[in-house]
């Protein structure tokens, strides 16, 4: 898998979640495709930032995030976080995500 390959698959990512009524503000890949060091069987990193978690508890998140991931079928690995908690960098995830880049705004 290449770099353009990621980008196509966290558009399709991108469109799946808004076909499910959650719309990015932005989505952060991060880890090894991110640092340009992917291996051979090196998962997509994102974490997805939208409004429209507020309210929804860790496994009405997860619920959402596989619900989009089933109909991609592909390796991602995502956390989804409100737009304070991404602000907020209280996460480890969020800290480290930072270095990452925004592959996916409005």
């Amino acid at each position: 898998m290449d770099k353009a390959t990621v980008l196509k698959i966290v558009r399709d990512y991108d469109r799946a979640l808004r076909a499910r009524g959650v719309l990015p503000r932005k989505i952060v890949l991060y880890g090894s495709w991110a640092r340009g060091e992917p291996h051979e069987g090196s998962d997509i990193d994102l974490v997805v930032v939208s409004e429209d978690f507020e309210g929804k508890g860790y496994w009405e998140r997860i619920e959402i995030l596989a619900d989009a991931l089933c109909e991609i079928w592909q390796p991602v690995e995502a956390v989804a976080m409100t737009p304070a908690e991404w602000e907020s960098g209280d996460s480890m995830i969020a800290q480290f995500a930072r270095e990452g880049e925004v592959v996916s705004s409005p």
